[in-house]
Order: C-alpha cells, then sequence, then structure tokens
C-alpha cells in the first residue's frame, strides 16, 4: 500500500513537473506581441544600418557626372547627327553668334526660344569677356563670350526656367572625343573664326582658372551637331550660314589653334524632375555693364602665332565684320 502510494505521489509530482514546462514554453511573449515593441526595434535595426551603410540616394548632380562619365568611356561610331533648327544671326544679333549658337542647342533638347531670348534673358554680360558677354550683341560693336560665360548662361537659364539641361566643358577635347556626345544626343557649342579663316589674334589675353584666353578679331561660335568619321566631315549650324558641312581636320586645327573651346550641352531629363507648373515669374533681363569695356587696339599677327602675354587695355574690343 505504501509503495503504492509513494508511486503515485511521484506520478502526480512528474505530471505537475510537465505541465509546468509546457507552460513555459508556451507562454506568450508580451514583449514580441506588442506593435508599439515591434516598431521600436525595427526602428533600432533600422537606424543602426544606416549608421553601418549610408543608403542616401545619388544628387543630381551626382548622376549627371555618372552620365557625363559613361558618355566618355564609349566608343565613337563611324557617323552621327542630332536634328536642329538652324538659326541665322541677322540682323537682329550682328555680333550675338555664342547666344544664337546656344539657342540652337538648347532648342535641339526641348526648348522653345526665340533667336533672342538667350541674349535679352539669360545671357550673362561682364566687362571680361571671359566671364561674360562683352559689349551688346545686338550691335555692330559687341565682342563676344568665351565657355565661362555660355556655362553660366546656361544656369542663369536652367534657374529661371527649370529646363532640363547641363552645360559641360569640353574644352581642349579632340573631335573625336566630342562625336561620343553627339552619340549621346548632344550638341556641342564650339569657337572657330568667320567662315574658317585663320584666326587674326591681338595682343589681348586674360587668364581664368589655369587657362588663357586670347582674344582674336574673327571670333566666332557654331553648333556642332552631326560627323562622319568615313567622309572626314562635320556638320554644324553656323550662325552666319545656316547648317553647313565642312572639312573636320580643318575645323579641328582651328578651333584647337584658338584654344580648343567647346561646352557640349547635355539633356538632363532623366534625372531632373518636370517643373509642375509654369515659371510665375516672367525671365528677366540681364544687366549690361554701364560702361564700354576698354581693351588693346586689335593688332593682327602672324596666323597661328599666339602672343605670350597680355597688355594693358587702352581702346573699345570690336569684331572686325565681314560683309
Amino acid at each position: 500500500m505504501k509503495q503504492s502510494l509513494s508511486l503515485l505521489l511521484a506520478l502526480l509530482m512528474l505530471m505537475q513537473l510537465l505541465c509546468g514546462c509546457s507552460a513555459s514554453t508556451s507562454e506568450p511573449d508580451s514583449t514580441a506581441s506588442d506593435p508599439d515593441s515591434v516598431a521600436a526595434m525595427q526602428h533600432q535595426i533600422a537606424s543602426q544600418s544606416a549608421s553601418a551603410s549610408p543608403t542616401e540616394s545619388p544628387s543630381k548632380d551626382a548622376l549627371i557626372q555618372k552620365h557625363i562619365e559613361k558618355i566618355l568611356a564609349a566608343d565613337a561610331g563611324s557617323s552621327g547627327s542630332i536634328d536642329v533648327d538652324p538659326l541665322e544671326q541677322y540682323p537682329e544679333l550682328p555680333t550675338g553668334c555664342e547666344s544664337v549658337a546656344l539657342t540652337i542647342a538648347l532648342n535641339a533638347l526641348g526648348g522653345d526660344l526665340e533667336k533672342t531670348d538667350v541674349a535679352e534673358y539669360y545671357l550673362r554680360y561682364d566687362d571680361d569677356f571671359v566671364l561674360g558677354y562683352c559689349g551688346d550683341p545686338f550691335s555692330d560693336d559687341g565682342a563676344g563670350v568665351m565657355p565661362p560665360g555660355i556655362i553660366t548662361t546656361v544656369e542663369n537659364y536652367v534657374a529661371q526656367t527649370g529646363a532640363p539641361v547641363y552645360a559641360y566643358n569640353t574644352s581642349h577635347s579632340p573631335l573625336r572625343e566630342l562625336y561620343k556626345f553627339i552619340d549621346a544626343g548632344c550638341p556641342v557649342v564650339m569657337w572657330t573664326t568667320y567662315y574658317m579663316d585663320e584666326p587674326m589674334y591681338t595682343d589681348d589675353a586674360h587668364e581664368y582658372n589655369g587657362d588663357t584666353y586670347f582674344w582674336y578679331d574673327n571670333e566666332h561660335c557654331v553648333t556642332l551637331y552631326g560627323y562622319d568619321r568615313n567622309a572626314g566631315t562635320v556638320d554644324i549650324a553656323d550662325p552666319l550660314q545656316g547648317a553647313v558641312t565642312v572639312d573636320a581636320d580643318e575645323f579641328e586645327r582651328i578651333n584647337h589653334n584658338i584654344g580648343g573651346w567647346s561646352v557640349a550641352i547635355i539633356d538632363t531629363s532623366a534625372f531632373t524632375q518636370p517643373p509642375t507648373d509654369a515659371p510665375t515669374q516672367p525671365p528677366t533681363t540681364p544687366e549690361k555693364p554701364t560702361t564700354a569695356p576698354f581693351y588693346e587696339k586689335p593688332t593682327t599677327v602672324t596666323p597661328l602665332e599666339i602672343p605670350s602675354a597680355a597688355v594693358a587695355p587702352t581702346e573699345p574690343k570690336t569684331r572686325k565684320r565681314k560683309p
């Protein structure tokens, strides 16, 4: 009897022990089921992950730079062309070839600009022909502007209109590199001379950002929009002549000798949110220099002989125009 009772007690104790274990393993975790606690844990994990390896999206500028790197890494084709609408600078802009060449490039990328809009609303004006347009492009006495001023002009245009474009300084690049931008649908504003004559250098030179910009009297600007490597030609929209096809080697030689200046206009629509509303403010007219800039009177030197130093300016700079 005692043995049976002891066995029964042992059995009851074993059952109680088993029930206790089962309860402890199956009891719900109030912390795990609490939504606030779960959210807090998720937030903590996310915070730790973010501090360990940032996941911030690349900026628009970074995406544009990567796009440019991709363009430059590609191989140029045998030919390429962009649809452009050539414009002629006369009669409104007798010395405004840079504004007109830029207008052609911007319109090729979806702009809707009249011939005079860039010169009237967006062009950077400055007494220094490197930083902005020197003089008045609406007159016969205007001078010109170099790539830094054109880049600032594009920035003004983007700031006022929200247009998805970007100006990239491609100066000193050989044509074989610029062809890559044509393949990518990016027109290139390039500096040359009237009718591809020999440059008429002067003694006027400006230093900027490690480059020396020499003024030459027959300074001119066109838009490169096509090329054919087999034929050895390039297609340019010339504000003096309209759309023309010229010898690539000769065009490159002149561009190289005057400094190799060029600016590619990049389509950034893939990296830019389109504006939701039209600009509420009308374009603003840029301020032109109040006094005429003074420079050394142009002196023609031997073609392709670049002056070694600038001299003090004394008289207004103007272009020597051809009929």
